[in-house]
């Protein structure tokens, strides 16, 4: 008797040893393994990285918080690049662009239009076929080269 008292705990343990051993070989690298009904079990030092895995609670909506955050991210970019391509070539530290911002936003005197009426007569009596054509056109071709 005092045989079998001594080997119910030690087969006991063998057993429980056999069963852990078989459980931690079906565990998942997020540490969570499912039983036989296809219930998903976790460790608590358990973690995400398993997509269509066992994983633990939250992994799936921390992942879309991740992929919203990274869109919203990308949105702003696009958005940012879009205001520096219509505002000019996105170089607003550049000598000409503050010059041209500059003569964007001051306004003729009277006398600056008057001025600006004869040299553009002038030219256009040089250059008839300049009559048809817009001003930056116009522009382009006296601009000096660079």
């Amino acid at each position: 008797m005092t045989k079998n008292r001594v080997l119910a705990p030690l087969l006991a343990l063998v057993i429980w040893a056999g069963a852990a051993r078989a459980l931690a070989a079906d565990k998942n690298k997020c540490g969570c393994y499912k039983d036989d009904a296809g219930v998903c079990f976790c460790d608590k030092k358990a973690k995400c990285g398993c997509p269509g895995d066992c994983e633990p609670k939250g992994c799936d909506e921390a992942r879309e918080k991740q992929i919203r955050k990274e869109i919203d991210a990308e949105t702003k970019k696009a958005a940012q690049a879009d205001r520096r391509h219509a505002s000019g070539d996105g170089n607003e530290d550049s000598p000409r662009a503050s010059r041209e911002s500059k003569a964007a936003s001051a306004t003729l005197t009277p006398a600056q239009t008057k001025e600006l009426l004869k040299l553009l007569d002038l030219y256009v009596a040089g250059h008839p076929e300049a009559r048809t054509r817009n001003v930056e056109d116009v522009r382009k071709d006296l601009s000096p080269a660079r």
